[in-house]
């Protein structure tokens, strides 16, 4: 008996040892720099989930702008010269994009797949996009989120002032208003009932808490580990995805058109279970605020420590609202501008883009 376990465990290491020696890819005449990494299958899933920044700034030193890693069983290439963009770009049809987002999604999130070939409605949502994210669409939108922004800000009282560092500041205000934004809120504006607004903050910040956990192992998760390895992001998830249930959306008001739409698509043209709609929502939570919350934090960042593009910024915001005949106040009026108003502030603009 001992004889055929230890025959059994012989031939069993034996095919490990091959199939290790197998798995290896060497790199081939014409190919970038290649990196098997040291852990059989994961490769470099590990150090690229720990810090991907590191990671890539360390192979970027390393190898040059192109090189590929293997992550999770996966071979990819990574291009770091920004300039390069636009050439890797032009040979787009050689790269399934749609495929790439499809799985990442559903890998990432937890969703039933979006892609057309597997009885999605890929089509659908691209119109959905198309109808409330561009141009007239927008207006509502714009609308929505300056007027969540000022109540963001305004809210405090004196008993709560607190101090916090800046990028806290920006990632608790642009994210309270952008998940209001999309989301809407259990309130009117003009509601008096301050337990119901508590009730709403304290949601939104305990929201806040739950996507800063996914997000920290976000790229891990497109590397190709599973979300069961990471218990707390993956208990965050579902929290996230919790709130966003249907049932919680419809006792909200001012819900973006963009959520509306892609609740009616999801009730009428899918078949995915309550929880799985929620988590295509959260897709577009994370997908709203991912790069809006660093990109805010810099920009702010960079003009407050540049006293001319201050004070050109500055004078470009007190023209359009004197064109607007508004100003600001704190007496409970809020500012509203238009697309076409903000797009009257090229300086504003063009501080925010260079700097993000």
């Amino acid at each position: 008996m001992l004889t055929v376990s230890f025959i059994w465990g012989l031939v069993v290491a034996i095919c490990c040892f091959f199939w290790l020696i197998l798995s290896i890819r060497r790199r081939q005449p014409g190919e970038p720099p290649l990196e098997n990494g040291l852990i059989p299958y994961l490769g470099c899933a590990l150090q690229f989930g720990a810090n991907p920044l590191e990671f890539l700034r360390t192979r970027e030193n390393k190898y040059g702008n192109i090189f590929t890693c293997k992550i999770a069983g996966q071979f990819v290439h990574f291009v770091t010269d920004p300039f390069s963009f636009s050439s890797v770009m032009r040979h787009g049809r050689h790269f399934d994009w749609q495929k790439f987002h499809y799985a990442t999604s559903e890998k990432v999130f937890g969703h039933k797949s979006l892609d057309a070939a597997h009885g999605s409605t890929d089509e659908s949502v691209h119109e959905l996009f198309m109808k409330t994210m561009q141009g007239d669409a927008l207006n509502p939108l714009v609308s929505n989120m300056m007027e969540n922004l000022q109540y963001t800000m305004l809210q405090v009282n004196e008993r709560d002032w607190r101090s916090e560092g800046l990028y806290a500041f920006c990632y608790r205000i642009m994210f309270e208003a952008g998940y209001m934004t999309l989301f809407g809120k259990e309130f009117a504006q003009d509601d008096k009932n301050f337990a119901r607004k508590e009730a709403q903050r304290a949601l939104i910040l305990n929201a806040i808490e739950n996507f800063k956990e996914f997000d920290k192992i976000f790229p891990a998760l497109v590397a190709g580990l599973p979300i069961h390895v990471f218990k707390s992001a993956y208990s965050a998830r579902e929290n996230l995805a919790r709130d966003l249930l249907h049932e919680n959306l419809r006792k909200r008001n001012n819900i973006s058109g963009l959520i509306a739409r892609r609740m009616l698509l999801n009730e009428t043209t899918t078949a995915s279970n309550d929880m799985e709609k929620a988590k295509t929502h959260l897709a577009l939570l994370w997908a709203s605020q991912a790069n809006t919350l660093p990109a805010t934090f810099w920009s702010l960042f960079y003009l407050l420590r540049c006293p001319d593009a201050m004070k050109a910024a500055g004078e470009e915001v007190h023209q359009v609202l004197e064109k607007a005949s508004q100003k600001v106040s704190f007496d409970g009026k809020y500012i509203f501008l238009n697309r076409h108003e903000l797009d009257e502030m090229p300086v504003l603009g063009m501080t925010t883009f260079s700097w993000v």
